[in-house]
């Protein structure tokens, strides 16, 4: 299955996306970043399944929570980046 790491600036922030997407209806997960998509080393996401990543983005917009970059995770373990 594919999913989309939505990179949030710090864990509240990450926390506050998760729980606008769980208000609509979608299953968001706070999870900490990937460690080799990560510049840094360290930071916080919210997963959501490819199915509702359209829908996450609205939600994430009406509530001003924008994330800094978005990742697509492939079925194969890979990464990819997404243009905001």
């Amino acid at each position: 299955m594919v999913y989309y790491l939505l990179i949030c600036r710090s864990l509240t922030y990450a926390q506050r996306a998760a729980k606008a997407l769980e208000h609509a209806g979608i299953t968001a997960i706070v999870t900490k970043v990937p460690q080799h998509i990560s510049s840094d080393g360290c930071g916080y996401c919210v997963k959501v399944s490819s199915k509702y990543f359209s829908n996450a983005l609205v939600v994430l917009k009406n509530a001003g929570l924008y994330p800094l970059k978005i990742y697509v995770l492939y079925a194969d373990g890979n990464y990819g980046e997404v243009s905001l």
